[in-house]
């Protein structure tokens, strides 16, 4: 078919100054939040160390820092490693009882709706009297 692809645009074109020297940045991002010195402490700190000794501080830190943070939101029960599952237990009982409030309110609903439309009086009325 002889068709030949599109011409590429021109790096010059877009370029702040047309010598084709680098462009200069005209503003200055701020620090980065955490930093990389942060970043670049816990390599060293942890490069020469077998997996399983990271792992274990690892896991002894996020520990600490995980019930510092959450902890109050955890019942002080004695429950071993199921009383971190207790705020999801609550959290579910409620749902559950929320949706079954609402499927009970939904459903007395339809059924008085459903006994008007045929006519026999709705839910927990008298017999029409002969």
């Amino acid at each position: 078919l002889g068709c030949s692809p599109p011409p590429q645009p021109s790096l010059r074109r877009f370029s702040p100054n047309f010598q084709g020297l680098p462009a200069t940045m005209s503003m200055s991002l701020p620090p980065h939040p955490v930093g990389v010195k942060f970043w670049t402490s816990i390599w060293r700190e942890n490069k020469d160390l077998p997996y399983s000794e990271v792992h274990t501080k690892f896991q002894n830190w996020y520990s600490v820092a995980f019930h510092r943070k959450f902890g109050r939101y955890f019942y002080a029960h004695r429950a071993g490693k199921l009383g971190i599952t207790a705020p999801l237990v609550v959290f579910a009982v409620g749902f559950k009882v929320a949706t079954m409030y609402y499927g009970t309110l939904r459903d007395m609903a339809a059924a008085e709706q459903s006994a008007f439309a045929y006519g026999t009086g709705g839910y927990k009325t008298n017999p029409t009297p002969k």
